[in-house]
């Protein structure tokens, strides 16, 4: 696990789930095809207002180094093939076999989403709480000697530019 920044998530970058939950119930994300074991991991914007309504899938095959990225709608039930070393059709067949043989899986992706986005306001709000006040700077008064070290009154000098 690793700490979120205020900015990372205000920006929208999309953020790992291990980064910010760790291994939850011991769960790891993988996938079986033709002999092939692909490790998931999944990336959600934080942002809280952000409707982006998708999650980010990057399949990575230790053995033999093959890696691939899909975006997965959950609106339209859809996923576009991104970012592939493999060929799309060979990255398009594993996607499809793990995501619509497992509706299970996407319920975790859409339980994950939403603790993403709880996550992100939370962090948001712990990030607003640490801001500085603003420091009030004394005021000048009208007969004050004037700040800028003339000696003149303040409503003789500097105040009567205002």
């Amino acid at each position: 696990m690793r700490t979120i920044t205020a900015e990372e998530v205000a920006g929208g970058k999309a953020v790992k789930y291990i980064d910010v939950f760790g291994l939850q119930d011991n769960i790891s994300l993988k996938s079986e095809f033709e002999e092939k074991t692909f490790w998931i991991y999944d990336f959600y914007c934080m942002h809280p207002t952000c409707n982006c309504n998708n999650v980010y899938l990057k399949f990575i095959n230790k053995d033999d180094k093959a890696e691939f990225g899909v975006r997965y709608t959950f609106s339209t039930n859809q996923f576009i093939v991104e970012d592939s070393t493999l060929s799309k059709k060979e990255a398009r067949d594993i996607a499809e076999d793990t995501l619509n043989n497992s509706s299970q899986a996407i319920e975790l992706f859409k339980q994950r989403y939403l603790q993403m986005k709880q996550e992100g306001s939370a962090i948001l709000v712990k990030a607003e709480k640490k801001q500085k006040p603003i420091q009030v700077k004394e005021l000048i008064g009208r007969n004050d000697p004037c700040t800028c070290g003339s000696g003149k009154k303040y409503k003789k000098c500097c105040g009567a530019a205002l």
